[in-house]
């Protein structure tokens, strides 16, 4: 069974002045993301470094309503994205997102790195 792993990451976080307010409101942003999406959420959004976030959906799904919510709440922060489609190897879902594993796992961080390094908004590798 294929998943889409989903990983976010602020851009340019570190220059932000107002870094505690928006770490804070990012947090709010994953839990009410969580809420209004359990029913495509494989394993909810958790922040995993900083203020890098990802969460597995399932597949297929509508992920441009999550990533639009993202944005609307977010406000002016943007962020990068990168999607990976695959299988979930470790994919006992009590487990948080951050001790799950697989190709799908993979996919997203080869796409989030592609993202910052080519400064895309978003890059998706199926």
């Amino acid at each position: 069974m294929e998943y889409m792993t989903m990983i976010c990451d602020i851009k340019n976080s570190k220059m932000l002045k107002n870094r505690e307010s928006i770490q804070y409101r990012l947090i709010k942003t994953i839990k009410e993301a969580n809420k209004c999406f359990s029913s495509i959420i494989s394993s909810p959004f958790l922040i995993i470094i900083g203020d890098e976030w990802q969460g597995v959906l399932n597949y297929p799904c509508n992920y441009n309503a999550v990533l639009e919510f993202f944005h609307e709440n977010m406000g002016e922060i943007d962020f990068y994205c990168g999607i990976g489609i695959g299988e979930i190897i470790i994919h006992n879902f009590e487990l948080t997102v951050n001790q799950l594993d697989g190709p799908s796992f993979y996919k997203a961080r080869k796409a989030i790195k592609t993202a910052k390094e080519h400064n895309y908004n978003i890059v998706y590798i199926q």
